[in-house]
């Protein structure tokens, strides 16, 4: 049975016939610099895409790290009223119960809010 993903990478709405099972992880309503919490998936999994979206203020960067460990080679820029995103990550295997966090920084002009997205697939089961 197929169920539909939606994700970054262009394919929204396509009906996967996997075991496996995409999530967005979202954390929203950060307006500061600083390290905020989002998710310790419950089981194993893989990071597969990031996307930032802001309102108000003039700037603000995002990296998300994964048990300490950046998921991203740079962080992302985040602009106003648009998305940016990227499929390209690194350290994106994440063990159960591992904590994944979001890094906001070089805030500037008072964002009003920033809204991370975070693809994780759950791996298959053996």
């Amino acid at each position: 049975m197929g169920y539909k993903v939606n994700t970054v990478d262009g394919h929204a709405g396509d009906v996967v016939l996997t075991t496996q099972r995409t999530q967005m992880l979202h954390r929203f309503g950060i307006t500061a610099d600083g390290t905020y919490q989002l998710a310790k998936p419950p089981k194993a999994g893989h990071i597969r895409g990031v996307r930032v979206y802001r309102t108000g203020g003039t700037g603000a960067t995002v990296q998300v790290t994964n048990g300490g460990s950046n998921v991203l080679a740079s962080a992302l820029t985040s602009s106003t009223g648009a998305w940016a995103g990227t499929t390209t990550v690194q350290n994106a295997a994440v063990t159960a119960l591992n904590a994944l966090a979001i890094v906001i920084a070089s805030t500037a002009g008072s964002p009003t809010d920033i809204l991370v997205q975070v693809d994780f697939e759950v791996d298959a089961p053996a």
